[in-house]
């Protein structure tokens, strides 16, 4: 079996699942960052070509900037899982659990590494059925749409204001 590790990769830095905050309200600096990234995600998600997708969420990313993390330690899972299960899976898929005073940002962070991640694999295997990469591209753009309603950067809001 084939696999893609790409050694500058960014790892995905994810929130404690069970610990996310139940209110985001980002400081305004913040808010400003995130629109745009999301705004700039949303805009690349529809682009028929994975170097154009890939270049702009790149650059997504690097106008997002980065924040200040802490590698999460895991005491408890508060699921079924075992914690030895949850750090296996996190190592095989090369994921870190982080605390962060900038969680709102962490969260889109997550889906950008995500994206760039899905749209190198579909560079590197040009074979995959388009109808299951047009799916995942739809799941993207409505997790993106999602955090902006979540942040009160909903557009449409405004205009009708």
């Amino acid at each position: 079996m084939e696999t893609f590790s790409d050694q500058h990769q960014q790892p995905l830095e994810l929130l404690i699942p069970w610990e996310l905050p139940l209110d985001q309200t980002p400081s305004p600096a913040d808010r400003t960052r995130i629109n745009r990234a999301l705004s700039q995600l949303l805009q690349a998600l529809v682009n028929p070509s994975f170097q154009k997708v890939l270049a702009d969420i790149n650059q997504a990313l690097a106008e997002l900037g980065n924040i200040d993390t802490q590698i999460a330690t895991i005491q408890s899972t508060k699921t079924n899982l075992k914690v030895w299960e949850v750090e296996d899976y996190d190592r095989y898929f090369q994921i870190r659990h982080v605390c962060t005073e900038h969680s709102a940002i962490c969260l889109v962070r997550g889906l950008l590494v995500t994206c760039q991640n899905f749209s190198e694999i579909c560079l590197q295997i040009p074979w995959l059925e388009a109808h299951y990469i047009q799916q995942q591209r739809q799941g993207f753009i409505s997790y993106a749409l999602m955090l902006k309603r979540m942040f009160d950067l909903d557009e449409d809001k405004t205009k009708l204001s």
